[in-house]
């Protein structure tokens, strides 16, 4: 046997992995927004959300850009930048 003849399987398995893997980034950004919505809208309701974007905008931004836009939501809400500084 040749080499060649591994060729075409090895291409429909790289195009397998490559939808395999398409559809986990869709699922994960589906559940970052969802994840991102409750939250914000959780924030919201108790008066803790800022007014820099409203509930659906940062879904709208998780969809769209995935742990960037999980990574920005947590820095603006729940990092130690959040928060006020203590009174003395």
């Amino acid at each position: 046997m040749t080499p060649q003849f591994f060729l075409p399987a090895l291409g429909q398995l790289g195009g397998l992995i490559a939808t395999l893997f398409a559809v986990a980034m869709i699922v994960m950004h589906i559940t970052f927004a969802v994840c991102i919505s409750r939250d914000a809208e959780r924030l919201q309701n108790q008066g803790r959300l800022g007014a820099m974007l409203p509930p659906f905008a940062w879904a709208l931004a998780a969809l769209a850009l995935g742990l960037v836009a999980v990574a920005f939501y947590w820095l603006c809400h729940y990092s130690r930048f959040s928060r006020p500084a203590p009174k003395e």
